[in-house]
């Protein structure tokens, strides 16, 4: 039984965990990997057994590599997410090593399993995992799930290096093919439909549309290739975008010109103008109107909520929730930077639980509220928000394109741009995306401001100071 057969084998492991959802979620009891459910002396002695038989291929920090899979973070946490901890260990047990399974002794299995849940963060408790899967059974992977078990403020800490999470993914800056005589403009607004393609408003080629002609709303093919675009003369600054259940494209304009402008777009995919909310052209916060519509997001059950104010300093900094018929509901939001007040709220994401996610950039942080504006909590280690995005399990991705060490505009001192991955529920980071620019103190924005995250976690990320659409997926390998 050599190491590196058990490593491939392990690899294995990993890659069949979507598979044995079907057999096995939700059999597990009411116990989850936080409530303590191994011992530091079977993590440590776990620690010595994976050395020994795993870490040739899998790394010292679990991470894989080459074709071994990670044995920690995101990705493989989401893998595991729902299943029982019985699942993994007879996944392991009966398939390590290849050529001779369920020839380590049960108790070794337990003791690895108990290192990679220590590796991953989970709690060590007063009892150690049995070496048998019946024993096991009741225990629930809630990856994200620790939120039950500690405090909001303990759980959503600033880490103390915010740049410091693994990046595991690869970026493409050229997956989009654009049709010939045109480039990609500023664009702060991207997303997928059912269908795997890829929409994106852009500022006709440079970072306006007042004055152009161009269609700013494309579509492109899951392979990147160029389909359509419309909405040609109905914008004056393109800004956010939202793919709703039905596939209608949602893009708010957030400056305005005399008869244009300061609208929120429903289309359908055919480009077909469904619905618009504000006045052409009329700049001013009321119920029917909008001053600078940054971002829009329809819940589940039709809610319509638009994030309002993009200058600094200057009102309004609020949200306006419509019902799904478009009538004013109601809104919230005052200038400052108290919990529950915003400045420049930029982005909109809602979580599983009904929890709207509102990126307040200029207060650094994100601050949640209830679907009714009840201020929940605020979060901070996230970065500067620009754009906020929630996939169905609630891993939660934030860019940050604009935090700068000088004082004023964009002043974040500590704080690297780029796109942070973590988990809504807990308020954990575990990935980071750095920025490529080299200098961005001598700029106020660069990297994605705009992000979207299909179905298959494949990223991807709008950019206003470097005119692209980035394609971010994760690399064989890497962590987390």
């Amino acid at each position: 039984m050599s190491r590196p057969r058990i490593s491939r084998i392990a690899a294995g492991v990993l890659a069949s965990a979507g598979a044995l959802a079907v057999l096995t979620l939700g059999q597990a009891g009411g116990r989850t990997v936080w409530n303590g459910v191994y011992t530091a002396a079977q993590a440590e002695r776990g620690a010595q057994t994976y050395a020994s038989y795993c870490q040739g291929c899998h790394g010292a920090q679990l991470s894989g590599i080459g074709e071994a899979k990670p044995l920690s973070g995101a990705g493989f946490l989401s893998s595991w997410n729902g299943l029982s901890v019985a699942d993994l260990f007879e996944r392991m047990r009966t398939t390590m090593p290849q050529d001779a399974p369920k020839s380590l002794p049960r108790e070794a299995y337990a003791d690895i399993l108990a290192y990679v849940l220590k590796f991953n963060g989970f709690p060590a408790g007063q009892s150690e995992l049995p070496g048998r899967a019946e024993s096991l059974a009741d225990i629930r992977i809630d990856a994200f799930g620790g939120a039950a078990l500690a405090p909001t403020a303990a759980r959503a800490e600033t880490p103390a290096d915010p740049n410091g999470a693994p990046n595991p993914y690869v970026a493409d800056p050229h997956f989009l093919k654009l049709p010939a005589g045109r480039t990609m403009g500023s664009t702060s607004a991207v997303g997928t439909d059912s269908h795997g393609h890829i929409w994106v408003a852009d500022r006709c080629g440079a970072n306006s549309c007042a004055k152009s002609a161009l269609d700013p709303v494309m579509e492109f093919g899951a392979d990147g290739r160029f389909i359509k675009a419309f909405g040609g003369g109905r914008f004056v600054f393109p800004h956010g975008l939202f793919v709703d259940a039905h596939d209608h494209i949602w893009v708010t304009d957030a400056q305005s010109v005399p008869g244009k402008g300061a609208q929120v777009f429903e289309f359908d995919a055919s480009g077909k103008v469904l619905r618009t909310l504000g006045k052409a052209g009329v700049s001013k916060a009321g119920p029917d109107t909008f001053a600078e519509p940054n971002a829009v997001f329809v819940a589940p059950g039709g809610a319509i909520f638009v994030a309002d104010g993009h200058t600094e300093g200057k009102d309004p900094a609020r949200i306006v929730k419509f019902g799904p018929d478009g009538r004013f509901a109601t809104q919230w939001g005052t200038r400052g930077p108290a919990p529950g007040q915003l400045e420049v709220p930029h982005a909109l994401a809602m979580d599983s639980k009904g929890r709207l996610f509102v990126g307040d950039r200029w207060n650094n942080r994100i601050s949640i509220f209830d679907a009714n504006g009840k201020f929940l909590e605020a979060w901070s280690q996230f970065g500067r928000p620009s754009g906020v995005f929630i996939d169905r399990n609630d891993v939660i991705y934030v860019t940050d394109s604009e935090s700068r060490t000088p004082v004023g505009y964009g002043h974040h001192p500590g704080w690297k741009r780029g796109i942070r991955v973590g988990s809504a529920r807990t308020g954990q980071v575990a990935a980071f995306i750095p920025d490529t620019d080299p200098n961005p103190d001598a700029g106020a924005t660069s990297g994605a401001e705009g992000i979207w995250v299909d179905p298959h976690g494949v990223i991807y990320g709008a950019q206003v100071e470097q005119k692209a659409v980035v394609r971010y997926t994760r690399a064989p390998g890497r962590s987390p």
